[in-house]
């Protein structure tokens, strides 16, 4: 078993009682762990047998929290249940080309530790991740303005209809006759108002989610980064001490 193979396995582990995120940071945790052995010289087998079975790490850290109830819920009608079927199916298949995407960058941009001469220098990642993370600011600064504008356009709209409520009931008070095409009214912009704001939450929790997953792949990345500079430092130091023994 490598390193890969390991945290593959212990992610597979974890999947089922921690959040995405969490999953990722006790990831990033036992990668350092593999980064800083590999200083230290040691082989992945070396440092998995110290770690343990990554079974039985995930049962330890899924005993120091209550285990979730999740209760099932089954359909009975076939049609959405096709439709489930199929959306699941795009959803795996989207996420799986995602994910090969992500891996192939990544793979990129970590420098080769187990290689003395790697495809990229760290300073020439460094500086991609840099170029790539001014670029993406872009669409990420506009998008943040928007969803500014558009919160304040909706908290308005509530606003000013909360104002109005005074005011309408007043007016149907004296017109009875429309009372029914008020009310009606009232429900219908009272529901478009609730999914409007709920288009409004998703797109931000999804922009959040978005963050912290990228903020992670960059953490991940300065892992390895550090680590290759700290590799490099301690050869050349290597080297200077060889040289004076030779003197």
């Amino acid at each position: 078993m490598n390193k890969n193979e390991f945290l593959e396995i212990l992610k597979d582990y974890l999947r089922k009682d921690f959040s995405d995120d969490e999953v990722n940071d006790i990831l990033r945790d036992y990668e350092e762990y593999f980064v800083d052995g590999l200083i230290e010289g040691k082989s992945d087998m070396e440092i998995i047998s110290a770690l343990g079975s990554p079974k039985a790490i995930a049962k330890e850290l899924i005993s120091q929290i209550k285990e979730k109830d999740e209760s099932k819920q089954l359909k009975n009608n076939k049609t959405i249940n096709h439709f489930s079927d199929e959306y699941k199916k795009l959803k795996i298949k989207a996420k799986d080309k995602f994910s090969k995407g992500k891996s192939y960058i990544s793979e990129k941009l970590t420098p080769d530790l187990y290689k003395k001469n790697s495809k990229l220098s760290t300073r020439a990642i460094k500086i991609v991740l840099f170029l790539l993370s001014l670029f993406l600011l872009i669409p990420a600064f506009t998008f943040i303005v928007t969803m500014v504008c558009i919160g304040i356009t909706l908290a308005t709209s509530l606003i000013g209809f909360v104002v109005a409520m005074p005011f309408i009931i007043k007016f149907v008070w004296a017109v009875p006759e429309i009372t029914s095409v008020v009310v009606f009214a009232s429900i219908f912009i009272i529901g478009c108002e609730i999914i409007i704001w709920q288009i409004y939450l998703f797109f931000i929790r999804f922009f959040r989610r978005l963050y912290k997953q990228y903020i992670n792949w960059l953490k991940t990345r300065n892992i390895y980064i550090n680590a290759s500079e700290k590799k490099d430092k301690n050869e050349n130091n290597d080297n200077w001490e060889g040289e004076d023994d030779y003197e």
